[in-house]
């Protein structure tokens, strides 16, 4: 099947490395798939370096016209089946691009967020009219809040998380273990955040969350990986706290897998805006028990008790009380390991989401001759 996916976001998180994720699987299924992307981006340096076939349209706003007319062009060149849609701006681009072609490909907007629709005339238009289909990166909490929130048709919508290669995002000793770099002993207690520095991600209440448990035992350093529009707030925020010592911040790694398999808890408190994070399921896959929040559809993946402990979100003693849990219980964290690691690879790998993304492209393709 000819497919188009485009991405017009210039930062690097879950949602960027989620597009190319899908890329690689639908490319290897054998679909006949391109990329379009924003010039510049982080995201069209890394299709490049894993030879995706890209083209480039600059999608800013100032060049709505302009993209408009590029993203037709490449439209009436390729003649895809399959448009989907990514973000804001190449939503809109995209939707508007694909009603000056004939016939039209069908359009997918891939949600990564929960957040309610806005209520705008022009986001009704967008969701109501020119999009075909809603996929959120999320499970059926968030879809049906689309559904019974925002009104959207419940033929229009699907849920399902990101998914991911759970033979690479397996458990391993680390090899280095993240300790030897940062010069701590053997027998320290780790428990990181991984996440692009985003206010909803809940870095406020990671920190004091650490504060409180760091007052009260040593044997523990906390970790916040990632980089972002937060990172001088977030390194305010730990001085601020007295307990610096015991946190650090290594900015964005490329070693994520020594990363994760030197945690002993993995901790992402999100306050808002997310479905499922992509590192949660990484986390989930690689056996480290965690902690996070009831924000969008995570308790559907972090079963309370079972695979992890969630918290209400902006709740930082809930968060600290659950991570003491968690440090203070070797063999409660071998459990949650294993159970967390079992439900990812039974029912949230990358080919059981390519399975139902295939299936939802066959139910838009099969209804061509209706719309």
């Amino acid at each position: 099947m000819k497919i188009v996916i485009s991405e017009s976001s210039m930062a690097v998180g879950g949602q960027e490395l989620a597009v190319l994720l899908h890329a690689e699987g639908l490319l290897k299924r054998g679909h006949d798939l391109r990329l379009i992307l924003e010039p510049g981006s982080p995201i069209a340096d890394m299709a490049r370096e894993k030879k995706l076939p890209v083209e480039l349209v600059s999608m800013r706003r100032s060049r709505y016209p302009a993209a408009i007319l590029a993203f037709r062009a490449l439209l009436r060149r390729h003649r895809p089946a399959i448009v989907q849609l990514n973000s804001s701006r190449d939503s809109w681009i995209g939707s508007l691009a694909a009603r000056l072609v004939s016939p039209r490909p069908k359009l997918i907007r891939i949600r990564h967020i929960s957040t309610p629709l806005n209520r705008t005339l022009t986001t009704q238009l967008l969701y109501r009219r020119l999009i075909d289909m809603v996929v959120v990166t999320g499970g059926e909490r968030t879809k049906r809040d689309l559904i019974e929130r925002d009104g959207l048709d419940p033929a229009r919508v699907a849920a399902f998380p990101i998914g991911l290669d759970v033979a690479q995002f397996s458990p391993a000793p680390p090899d280095p273990d993240l300790r030897d770099e940062l010069g701590l002993p053997r027998g320290r207690l780790l428990v990181g955040l991984i996440s692009y520095l985003r206010t909803y991600k809940g870095h406020e209440y990671f920190i004091e969350a650490a504060a409180r448990i760091l007052a009260r035992r040593k044997d523990v350093t906390f970790l916040i990986v990632g980089e972002g529009p937060e990172e001088a707030s977030i390194r305010a925020r730990i001085e601020g706290t007295g307990h610096s010592a015991g946190m650090r911040m290594l900015g964005f790694r490329d070693d994520l897998l020594n990363v994760f398999r030197s945690l002993d808890v993995f901790a992402i408190p999100s306050v808002e805006g997310d479905t499922i994070p992509q590192v949660l399921m990484q986390a989930l896959a690689m056996g480290v028990p965690v902690v996070s929040t009831t924000v969008g559809s995570i308790p559907d993946v972090v079963i309370e008790g079972r695979t992890g402990f969630v918290v209400p979100p902006r709740d930082a003693q809930a968060l600290a009380e659950r991570i003491q849990i968690l440090l203070n219980d070797p063999s409660l964290r071998r459990r949650m390991a294993a159970e967390g690691r079992a439900l990812v690879v039974q029912s949230y790998s990358i080919d059981k989401m390519l399975d139902r993304m295939e299936a939802v492209y066959q139910q838009l393709v099969g209804a061509q001759g209706t719309s």
